[in-house]
C-alpha cells in the first residue's frame, strides 16, 4: 500500500479512466499530468497511470461494474470507504464533483474526524462504505458536532448547476474552487466568504495545438461543430444553421453534430433533430453523433465551432471541449453570456478575438447571420484560428492550470501548518 503523508493531497472524483469522461474525471485526466512532481492519490486504473510510476502516485481502485443504480452505489460506496480509512484521516483531501445538497452535506461531514474503518477484504471495504454513507448522513440530518478532521478538505466545482442551494454546506469546507468568475461571483453572491472561494480556468493539453493556417487547410476542413449539451435552445438554433447548408453562401459546408447522450438534458431533443434533419443527415450536409472517442480527429476536420445552448447544464463552467477546440485552431461562435463570455474577455485581454458573440435576444437568426458572416470572410476565419490556438497556448493550458493548483494546495498546506 502507498504510505499516505499529511501534506500529500487525494484527489478524489469518480475513476479516471476508459476513453471517454465527463466532470470531475476529465478535468483530473488533463490536471494530474500538469501538476508538480510531487505526488498525490486518486482512483483510477492502476494498468494505465496518468504519471510514470516513478513520481510515486497511489492510484485507488474501484470495482467496475455493469452500469445502473447498484454499479454506482457500489462505486460511491467503495470511495467512501477509502476516504474514512484510518490512514487517510489526515490526509489532504480535494473533492471534484458537482454541487448538490446531499453531495454537500457528505463533504461538510468530511471536515469531521470519523471514526477508523479498516479491513482488507474488498466486500467487508464495500460494506464500511455504505456505513460511512449511512454516518455521513446522520452527521448532516442531526447537525451533530463531530471533531474538526485534522486536515484540509477544498472542492473544485465540476458543475455550477444549482449551487446557490448548497452554499450553506460549501462553509464548512476549507476552501472552494470556481471554474469561472461567473460561479466565483455566484458564490459570494450567495453568502460565502470571498477568501473562501479561488477561481482557477481550467486547462487542456496544448501540445499538439495547431492553427489553420492557410487557405488551402481551412478549404478542406469547411465544416461547423456543435459538441455542446442538447437542450431545446441549441436544437432551435442548430436546425436553422443546418437548414441554410443548401444556400449558395454555405454550398460545401457541413454542420456536425456531437453529443453525448444525456438522458437527463437532451433525451427528447436527439428524437427531434433526428426527425427534423432527416433529409440532411441523409444527404451528408449534417452528421449527427452520440459518443465521440476522438473528438480531437473530429475537430481537425472543422473550421468553426460553436456553443449555444441555453445554459451549461452538467459540464464545467467553461466546457473542455471548447477549450480542445480552440487549441485546434477552432473559431468560436456563442451566445453572448456567461461564464463562456470569458474566454472572449480573456482574448480581448490579450488583443485577440475568438470569433463571435451573438445576442440571445436576437434568436436563431442571430446565429445563422454570425456563422454566415464568418463563412464569408475566410481570411478572418484564419486570422480567428491562429488567435483562438494562442489563446489556449497562453491562458487556458493544462501547465496553467495544474500551477494554479499547486500554488493553491502550497497556500492551503502553509496555512494549516502541514506543509
Amino acid at each position: 500500500m502507498t504510505q499516505v503523508g499529511s501534506a500529500r493531497w487525494l484527489l478524489v472524483s469518480r475513476p479516471v479512466s476508459g476513453p471517454v469522461l465527463d466532470g470531475g474525471p476529465a478535468l483530473l485526466r488533463e490536471l494530474i499530468p500538469a501538476l508538480p512532481r510531487d505526488p498525490v492519490d486518486y482512483f483510477g486504473d492502476v494498468r494505465r497511470p496518468l504519471r510514470r510510476p516513478s513520481l510515486g502516485d497511489g492510484l485507488l481502485r474501484v470495482p467496475r461494474l455493469p452500469g445502473g443504480r447498484g454499479a454506482e452505489l457500489i462505486e460511491r460506496a467503495t470511495i467512501a470507504a477509502a476516504l474514512l480509512t484510518r490512514e487517510r484521516r489526515r490526509q489532504p483531501l480535494h473533492l471534484f464533483v458537482a454541487p448538490g445538497a446531499l453531495t454537500e452535506r457528505a463533504a461538510a461531514s468530511l471536515v469531521a474526524t470519523p471514526p477508523p474503518a479498516g479491513s482488507g477484504n474488498p466486500l467487508a471495504r464495500v460494506g464500511v462504505g455504505l456505513r460511512s454513507l449511512a454516518q455521513v448522513a446522520r452527521l448532516a440530518v442531526t447537525r451533530e458536532a463531530p471533531r474538526r478532521r485534522r486536515a484540509p478538505v477544498l472542492q473544485t466545482l465540476t458543475c455550477a448547476a444549482g449551487l446557490e442551494s448548497c452554499v450553506r454546506w460549501l462553509g464548512a469546507l476549507d476552501g472552494v474552487v470556481a471554474l469561472s468568475d461567473d460561479t466565483r461571483d455566484r458564490l459570494i453572491g450567495a453568502g460565502l466568504a470571498r477568501s473562501q472561494v479561488h477561481r482557477i480556468y481550467p486547462g487542456v493539453d496544448v501540445s499538439r495545438a495547431a492553427a489553420i493556417d492557410n487557405p488551402g487547410a481551412l478549404s478542406a476542413r469547411r465544416a461547423i461543430l456543435y459538441a455542446g449539451e442538447l437542450d431545446a435552445g441549441a436544437s432551435d438554433r442548430l436546425i436553422e444553421v443546418a437548414r441554410t447548408l443548401g444556400e449558395p453562401a454555405m454550398r460545401g459546408w457541413q454542420l456536425i453534430i456531437a453529443c453525448r447522450p444525456d438522458e437527463v438534458v437532451d433525451r427528447a431533443e436527439r428524437a427531434r433533430i433526428g426527425r427534423e434533419l432527416a433529409g440532411a443527415i441523409g444527404s451528408g450536409r449534417v452528421e449527427f453523433h452520440g459518443e465521440v472517442e476522438d473528438m480531437a480527429a473530429l475537430q481537425r476536420r472543422c473550421a468553426m465551432q460553436l456553443y449555444v445552448a441555453d445554459a451549461v447544464h452538467r459540464r464545467p463552467d467553461i466546457p473542455l471541449v471548447v477549450l480542445e477546440g480552440l487549441a485546434n485552431g477552432l473559431p468560436l461562435v456563442i451566445l453572448d453570456r456567461g461564464p463562456l463570455r470569458e474566454l472572449f474577455q480573456v482574448a480581448a485581454r490579450h488583443g485577440r478575438e475568438l470569433g463571435a458573440r451573438v445576442d440571445p435576444g436576437l434568436g436563431p437568426a442571430g446565429l445563422v447571420a454570425a456563422v454566415h458572416d464568418l463563412v464569408a470572410r475566410p481570411e478572418t476565419l484564419l486570422v480567428r484560428s491562429r488567435d483562438a490556438c494562442a489563446l489556449a497556448r497562453e491562458s487556458f493550458s493544462a501547465a496553467r492550470m495544474g500551477a494554479d493548483y499547486a500554488a493553491l494546495h502550497r497556500e492551503v498546506l502553509a496555512r494549516e501548518g502541514l506543509d
